[in-house]
């Protein structure tokens, strides 16, 4: 079976991934946005001279902000949130992931109603920017030691609707999946809202994220087959952060999935 496959780098990595058999890269809006100009058109230009796409960017804001925090200025990231998306969208990016754990969690002391309030009035801005350069926002699901909103499909889900705009919608990490012991069934219920998948090795401790393998202990099988029974279509994206070689581990991935009869578009 074909299936979209992703993985995660920085700029100086496509070549990487482009090599290793993968149809797209995932990328940082971090990066993007410590480029100047003419690095940013340098990275625009080398991501098409990679051959491959990048649908997908991650974390619209800096991972140390903190949006119910008063210091938190919704004026300054109106104009950042405008530069990313407008930097992103130039790139191709038809998603960005909106994980930010500590970022969006929420006090729980003090004035908690004007932090929702906040909270809103941020997320409700992140949307209409995203949404005029045709970019849908992925609310992720995380463990509850990285946020305190948000931390399965359902919540997902009933975060979704209580914006009610048609560029949200949210996708699977499976390691939070695994550490909030979530069942499958979870993605055959709500598959209609879910566009993206991250994969790594589930059974590493947060923030050592190791490629999966065929070898590492842990049986992906139930996943992927529930991904085909949906007919999954959108990417999975192998997100790594410990590598022993960058470019030999992701080439390990192609025949991890291969031996799962999942193959990349590429391989044609």
């Amino acid at each position: 079976m074909h299936m979209r496959l992703g993985c995660f780098g920085y700029i100086k990595d496509l070549d990487a991934i482009a090599e290793a058999g993968f149809d797209c890269a995932e990328l940082h809006i971090r990066e993007l946005m410590g480029f100047d100009e003419a690095e940013y058109r340098a990275a625009r230009k080398r991501l098409r001279d990679s051959g491959i796409p990048a649908d997908v960017f991650d974390n619209p804001i800096p991972l140390d902000s903190r949006i119910a925090d008063p210091s938190f200025d919704l004026g300054f990231y109106r104009s950042y949130l405008e530069r990313a998306c407008d930097r992103a969208a130039e790139m191709g990016a038809r998603y960005i992931v909106f994980g930010n754990g500590k970022a969006r969690s929420l006090p729980i002391e003090g004035d908690i109603e004007a932090a929702r309030a906040k909270f809103d009035e941020f997320f409700i801005m992140l949307l209409d920017i995203a949404a005029q350069r045709n970019i849908t926002i992925l609310i992720e699901p995380l463990g509850r030691k990285l946020s305190n909103i948000v931390n399965s499909l359902p919540e997902a889900v009933a975060f979704i609707r209580k914006y009610g705009r048609h560029n949200l919608k949210t996708f699977i990490d499976y390691r939070y999946m695994v550490e909030m012991q979530r069942p499958l069934s979870d993605i055959e219920e709500y598959e209609l809202y879910i566009r993206h998948v991250h994969l790594d090795n589930p059974l590493t401790v947060f923030p050592e994220r190791l490629v999966p393998r065929l070898d590492d202990g842990f049986d992906y099988a139930p996943f992927l087959e529930t991904l085909k029974k949906i007919s999954y279509k959108e990417i999975i994206s192998i997100e790594a952060s410990v590598f022993r070689e960058y470019a030999q581990d992701i080439r390990s991935v192609i025949d991890f999935f291969a031996a799962h009869n999942i193959t990349p578009y590429r391989a044609d």
